[in-house]
């Protein structure tokens, strides 16, 4: 399933190892998130496939790809402050809809987990 995702699965782990040689460079905080931009819009095509990344079959899956970057670009343990100093506000609107992204992910994965039917004991 991972090969019908557009951009594909190796093309963002491709865009993961970029951000994450972006932000070790020296560069301003505010040139380096205009660099990533580009790079999380491209990312943020998969907002719209989260049924195809929730099926993947593909390890490590792509939802880790997406996790991985997000823990890159943003602190723990609510990852809302960006990894860069830059108040969240400021950044560029792909770190925004990545973070929708990330909500809309999570929401669809405990969707999921509510399928699951609980375990009944009988005593």
């Amino acid at each position: 399933m991972a090969n019908s995702l557009n951009p594909s699965y190796n093309a963002v782990c491709s865009i993961k190892s970029s951000i994450t040689t972006t932000l070790s460079t020296e560069l301003a905080p505010e040139v380096r998130a205009e660099m990533i931009a580009p790079q999380l819009a491209q990312v943020n095509q998969w907002s719209s496939q989260i049924p195809l990344l929730l099926e993947s079959t593909v390890s490590p899956t792509p939802i880790n790809i997406i996790f991985a970057i997000r823990k890159d670009l943003f602190l723990a343990p609510f990852f809302t402050q960006s990894s860069l100093g830059i108040a969240p506000a400021d950044l560029p609107s792909p770190f925004h809809d990545f973070l929708a992204f990330i909500t809309k992910l999570n929401e669809a994965q405990k969707l999921g987990k509510d399928k699951i039917p609980p375990k009944v004991r009988y005593s």
